[in-house]
């Protein structure tokens, strides 16, 4: 009986791994994966020279004086000014 406490940690212990390993996590669907990415590099396959690009193309707009003072601050591409 001198050894009852640890062969109960020990039997605890087994108890834990055996839950542990009979509990399964849903599988991994591959279907429910965006394949978008995939899909553009297979139809880019044939020709190495076709560039893509999600590049910001801004739309054409009027350039009108802006009121207020230059600071020294850029917000992507536009300078930002204080009024």
């Amino acid at each position: 009986m001198k050894y009852a406490a640890f062969l109960g940690l020990i039997a605890a212990g087994a108890a834990i791994a055996y839950v542990l390993s009979t509990y399964r996590r849903e599988s991994f669907v591959p279907e429910f994966l965006d394949q978008g990415n995939v899909m553009k590099t297979a139809s880019n396959m044939k020709s190495s020279y076709a560039q893509e690009t999600n590049h910001f193309k801004p739309t054409p707009m009027e350039n009108t004086p802006i009121d207020g003072t230059p600071t020294p601050f850029r917000v992507n591409m536009f300078n930002s000014y204080m009024n």
